[in-house]
């Protein structure tokens, strides 16, 4: 998207267009920009030098977290993939929050088609990172997937995987911008869930309105989001890691949180506490050398 000579000349010339984070106004925008870029810099930063290594996002939505890396911890190669094309918007995104002119040459943006190859064009990267992506990706597309970045990796380079909220866990749908009843998705029929959606009225918590939101409308945005929670694949920690294994990998670091809310007696019967408590998964994984 950006990456090209011209850009890189600007930069060598007048370095990084101005930002100002306090000019952020939108709370999307601040989770991403601020807490995400913290946790990918705390887990792969402290195993890559994130300033000289090529890194590609598996996932990379907006790109807002992408941005960070750059801006605040001095990322110089980043290599964004997405099958719906939101970072085309991450230009204007950054002007309005950030008062930036220009988004860094350091990133680039690629649309794919869902399961598409990635390791023959982009292989050797020292680092990926993934960020509430794998619970969308289709069942049969997991392990296929997993061994494509496997490959995509040098030997020895790490990939960050992070998924919340696990579909099993209280708000495991996605759908808590319309709907507050923990463990709701798994307690009652789809026509129920969505009858209760679609009477939604008002506000929705504004850490939850992503940028396109604005290209539905109100009733939209929700055909949209729940047609998303059905094509959930409801992978469970547990599948996860198993599965990266199954790719290749080696697991260096994992850390699962957990709510404190107990669940429904009627769902115990059917899951684990565990599985039910469990809202999400941080990986850090490794090829070998």
């Amino acid at each position: 998207m950006n990456n090209n000579w011209w850009l890189k000349l600007q930069e060598r010339i007048w370095g990084l267009s101005p930002w100002d984070a306090r000019q952020i106004s939108d709370e999307w925008f601040r989770a991403h920009f601020d807490y995400a870029a913290d946790v990918v810099n705390q887990w792969v930063g402290g195993t890559v030098d994130i300033r000289t290594a090529r890194l590609l996002n598996f996932g990379c939505g907006d790109g807002i977290t992408d941005l960070s890396l750059v801006l605040r911890y001095g990322a110089t190669a980043i290599h964004g993939v997405d099958i719906r094309k939101e970072y085309a918007k991450l230009p204007r995104i950054a002007r309005e929050q950030l008062g930036m002119r220009r988004i860094p040459a350091a990133l680039t943006f690629e649309t794919i088609t869902p399961g598409a190859r990635l390791a023959d064009r982009h292989g050797g990267m020292d680092g990926i990172m993934s960020w509430s992506t794998f619970e969308h990706v289709q069942r049969d597309q997991l392990l296929p997937i997993l061994q494509d970045l496997h490959a995509c990796l040098r030997p020895g380079g790490v990939f960050f995987l992070q998924i919340e909220p696990l579909f099993h866990s209280p708000y495991g749908s996605h759908l808590r911008r319309y709907d507050e009843v923990p463990w709701h998705h798994l307690l009652v029929t789809e026509e129920v869930l969505w009858n209760t959606i679609e009477a939604h009225e008002g506000p929705i918590n504004a850490e939850e309105v992503d940028f396109g939101f604005a290209d539905f409308g109100v009733e939209g945005y929700k055909r949209f989001v729940f047609k998303e929670y059905q094509q959930l694949n409801r992978l469970t920690a547990d599948e996860l890691v198993d599965l990266v294994r199954q790719a290749g990998f080696s697991v260096e670091k994992q850390e699962r949180r957990s709510v404190e809310m107990a669940p429904p007696p009627e769902l115990l019967s059917r899951y684990s506490d565990e599985i039910l408590r469990n809202n999400e998964i941080f990986l850090l994984l490794r090829k070998g050398a």
